[in-house]
């Protein structure tokens, strides 16, 4: 009889552990650090150095903090709605689920003579392996370029909150 106890209580326990992994899983949330070998279009000023990002998802807003070398960069916020809303530095963009919670599109329109460089980029975050992968594929229909596939694996929160 213990031995029986003992099974079902290992049983209810992993189940529980499973379960828990799933939702984890299905979520962008989390630190997210580049792996530079397994991506391509990785610029020459970020290779070498750590590029680490942490995804808040909550809801139908979609938060990208993107750290270098462990210093806060840039944070950008967006809205999950498929609506045009205001960007950074003139930009606007607008976002959507394509497969919630697995995959979301962004599309980035910035005007030509604003202090980034004008046109359009249409960004695929995609969770992989299980949500132990994102690809990031980025394209810029105005141009001719191939497109640049950003490959980040799930890191544990660093300590302090920052930094990987």
């Amino acid at each position: 009889m213990r031995k029986l106890v003992m099974v079902c209580l290992a049983a209810v326990v992993l189940a529980g552990t499973s379960a828990c992994r799933g939702q984890a899983t299905a979520s962008f949330n989390g630190w997210w650090k580049l792996d530079e070998a397994a991506s391509t279009g990785v610029p020459p000023m970020m290779r070498g150095h750590e590029t680490v990002v942490h995804l808040t998802q909550a809801g139908n807003r979609f938060t990208i903090e993107f750290l270098f070398d462990g210093q806060v960069l840039n944070t950008s916020d967006f809205i999950l709605d498929g609506q045009m809303h205001p960007g950074q530095m003139g930009a606007t963009q607008e976002a959507r689920w394509l497969d919630q919670p697995r995959s979301l599109e962004i599309n980035i329109h910035r005007p030509a003579g604003g202090p980034m460089p004008g046109g359009n980029e249409h960004l695929i975050w995609a969770l992989q392996s299980g949500g132990q992968e994102i690809r990031r594929t980025s394209t810029h229909p105005d141009e001719k370029t191939p497109p640049q596939v950003y490959v980040y694996r799930r890191i544990p929160t660093p300590a302090a909150g920052r930094g990987a």
